[in-house]
């Protein structure tokens, strides 16, 4: 682990202009043409967009409560960052619902999700945010520590998942901060994980279930065997996604303690033309 302080202090909150090319027809199984692995991303493809403005909503519940103006500037970029992500998944869902998934039917069970949460005290939707900020970042680093991962993945798919893991990672403490700074129930943000993860499982599965069901399609055996691998085996994302929710467990913890910094580097040395966006 590292120092929490010094560790976030040396990372900025970045609003990337990216342009994605999602006109292009893609392999209808992107992911080396398994059913499985590549329905699992469109479906959390589909949660991003109302997902990331719920995040958003959470933190702006408490802005009346913020004076520290650097708090200020890292909820600045982060919902400059979370907004453009939302709209880069939209066309990307229209893309997958083109080739005959039912994306916009998802999402609208998505909309109905969302505003049941909202319903939820302001302590809980950030409690919230927080359990699936620290998620998206666990699956953030690893897909940009194996990106050889995607290697068979459609051009657009691949470069917008590691774009949006970067920002993920670079933002992953502000709803955090937030929520030690105005909440801090250790108990409610552990029990809130729980529930959260038990949850997102069980919704990702079901609308794998309805994307497949649309096309008519059951996975053969090679797809099976592919796919516990991608997910469970000794690199497997989920496998390795544990790792880091273990982390969020321990009393005390920060974002900040699991040192990912080097892996926006490495991305950003590889991406030198990538320009900002001008958040007002």
């Amino acid at each position: 682990m590292t120092n929490a302080n010094n560790n976030s202090e040396s990372i900025g909150i970045k609003p990337r202009r990216m342009a994605f090319d999602t006109e292009t027809p893609m392999k209808k199984y992107t992911f080396n043409n398994n059913s499985l692995v590549s329905t699992f991303f469109y479906a959390l493809s589909a949660l991003f967009p109302d997902g990331e403005r719920f995040f958003i909503h959470s933190v702006r519940n408490f802005k009346d409560d913020i004076t520290d103006e650097k708090m200020k500037a890292d909820i600045k970029g982060f919902i400059g960052q979370e907004a453009h992500h939302g709209i880069s998944h939209e066309a990307l869902n229209k893309a997958i619902g083109d080739m005959g998934f039912p994306m916009q039917a998802i999402t609208d069970r998505l909309h109905k999700r969302v505003a049941f949460l909202k319903t939820l005290s302001r302590e809980r939707q950030l409690a919230l945010t927080v359990a699936m900020e620290h998620f998206t970042a666990s699956l953030a680093e690893f897909l940009l520590k194996n990106p050889e991962a995607m290697n068979t993945v459609d051009p657009t798919v691949r470069k917008m998942m590691l774009w949006h893991a970067v920002e993920e990672i670079e933002h992953k403490a502000v709803a955090f901060d937030v929520y030690r700074a105005f909440v801090n129930k250790e108990f409610m943000r552990k029990r809130i994980m729980v529930v959260a993860v038990g949850g997102l499982f069980c919704r990702l599965a079901y609308y794998q279930f309805l994307l497949l069901k649309s096309d008519r399609h059951f996975p053969s055996w090679r797809e099976w065997k592919e796919a516990t691998q991608f997910f469970w085996g000794k690199k497997g994302i989920l496998r390795d996604n544990l790792k880091g929710l273990r982390e969020f467990f321990h009393t005390g913890f920060h974002p900040s303690d699991i040192d990912q910094n080097y892996l926006i580097n490495d991305w950003e040395k590889r991406h030198p033309d990538v320009a900002e966006l001008q958040v007002g």
